[in-house]
């Protein structure tokens, strides 16, 4: 399982990223316009919402070096192997040193990539908290809000969004989590290389592949495992697509439990400004978050 067009991996990741980023500016309209008005204020919505741009941003950069310094080892090798073949085909014992270092790349590369999208859901954590119960601060681990979900005391337990929590965290974010704090606490993951040369010409192929390691924990990859060889870079995809795939659900319910919640217009003081979408069918002021909604959507469905 691999990759076949690296450019049209990252331009559609790309514009994923960039569809969540629109989300999460949709969502602070609508805070302003159901919850509490922003307008003109530095507020701590927009440092969270920065937050979680700038980790969105990290995991697309850190999939784009991935990318390319799988084409800096594959050119690495193949000069290598013109001036001293040996090195690259001769036998050395305990192992390749060339090739370990390699693997050490391409691993750190991928923890970074996953370390970025385990602390995405730490900050969407923080954001649900603060909307949802009172500008509170206390939660800044997704642990924490799952587990305040799963509290029959807990004032998360009866919101709508708590389904959406318990849900995602049991379909994936769980599954991250884990992998995450094994690598940190536990166990490095260095996923081997293959490397296929042509000895005539040197031209080389080099795959990096997932360990059963990281594939054990996730059930659909570790389906697909046992009848295929998984790329790291397909596994880098995949996470990013699983993110992009969770993040859009819970930013859906979070849209519709501020709108559950929704005070508008009596939160709003006689000097305060709501910026307000004036719908063109029906002449009624509606969040100016639609029709950013709208085009995610048709984004969405096109994509």
């Amino acid at each position: 399982m691999d990759i076949e067009d690296r450019n049209e991996v990252f331009k559609t990741i790309s514009g994923k990223i960039e569809l969540l980023n629109k989300a999460f500016r949709a969502l602070s309209m609508d805070y302003s316009y159901h919850i509490e008005t922003t307008f003109g204020k530095d507020h701590k919505i927009f440092d969270i919402k920065k937050d979680i741009e700038y980790r969105l941003f990290s995991s697309k950069f850190h999939l784009e070096l991935l990318f390319r310094q799988h084409l800096v080892i594959q050119d690495r090798i193949e000069k290598i192997y013109k001036t001293e073949p040996k090195k690259i085909i001769g036998e050395v014992y305990p192992s390749n040193p060339i090739f370990d270092y390699c693997e050490k790349e391409i691993s750190s590369i991928l923890d970074s990539i996953i370390f970025h999208l385990a602390s995405v859901y730490d900050y969407v954590s923080s954001i649900i908290n603060f909307i949802c119960n009172k500008k509170s601060e206390t939660i800044s681990k997704w642990s924490q809000l799952n587990s305040s979900c799963l509290d029959k005391k807990n004032v998360f337990h009866s919101k709508k969004i708590a389904e959406t929590i318990r849900e995602q965290h049991n379909l994936f974010v769980n599954k991250l989590y884990s992998h995450r704090s094994r690598l940190i606490h536990k166990t490095s993951d260095i996923h081997p290389l293959s490397l296929s040369i042509k000895l005539k010409s040197g031209k080389t192929n080099v795959k990096f592949f997932a360990t059963k390691e990281l594939t054990k924990n996730f059930s659909e990859l570790k389906k697909l495992s046992r009848t295929n060889k998984i790329t790291i870079e397909y596994v880098a995809k995949w996470f990013i697509d699983n993110t992009f795939s969770s993040l859009f659900k819970i930013m859906h319910s979070l849209k519709d439990e501020m709108e559950a919640m929704s005070t508008f217009p009596h939160h709003v003081k006689d000097d305060e400004i709501v910026m307000v979408y004036r719908n063109p069918k029906t002449g009624i002021g509606e969040p100016s978050s639609v029709p950013i909604w709208e085009s995610i959507k048709a984004d969405i469905n096109y994509s």
